[in-house]
């Protein structure tokens, strides 16, 4: 990761979640995706979080999850310096 602050926290358990605990460990970190846009994202695009199943049942990494949900942060970053607008307070970089 490019960022001291993309790594993981010193408690963190790596586990596999289902959408719900997906979209709310996401929104923990600062990116914002409910239930059915991670559905959506999976079933329409290949740029969502890796996702495995068990049967027909999503799950995510939650290793997988973190990762993604930093390059998400990076590139809203990205996108608000490219705009000229200040980025909110939970997604400054370095």
């Amino acid at each position: 990761m490019e960022h001291p602050e993309d790594a993981l926290p010193a408690d963190f358990v790596d586990a596999l979640l289902d959408r719900r605990e997906a979209s709310a460990y996401l929104a923990s970190i600062g990116v914002r995706r409910t239930p059915k846009t991670l559905a959506k994202i999976y079933s329409t695009r290949n740029d969502g979080p890796p996702c495995v199943h068990h049967g027909r049942r999503p799950l995510y990494p939650k290793r997988k999850l973190h990762e993604w949900a930093m390059r998400q942060l990076t590139l809203q970053h990205v996108r608000a310096g490219r705009s000229g607008a200040q980025p909110s307070q939970g997604d400054m970089r370095p």
